[in-house]
């Protein structure tokens, strides 16, 4: 199962992405996390850009929670 860690502005997905298999922590876990989730590069990639990781940073603005689903799925 596919661990991802959630940006503080998509922590109100958590219950669809459960629903869809994943194991979600928030992003004080981030270390234990597959992925990483934000809601948008602008906002957030330097906050992402300091932590050292060669964790996949998904963008999730405009997408759906299926269609990022979908991309997490590509990396399993």
């Amino acid at each position: 199962m596919l661990t991802i860690a959630l940006d503080d502005d998509l922590s109100r997905l958590r219950d669809d992405f459960v629903k869809e298999g994943f194991n979600v922590v928030d992003k004080t876990m981030i270390d234990h996390a597959d992925a990483i989730i934000i809601s948008g590069m602008e906002n957030n990639f330097m906050d992402i850009q300091d932590i050292r990781t060669d964790k996949k940073v998904i963008d999730a603005s405009g997408k759906s929670v299926r269609e990022i689903a979908d991309t997490l799925r590509g990396f399993m």
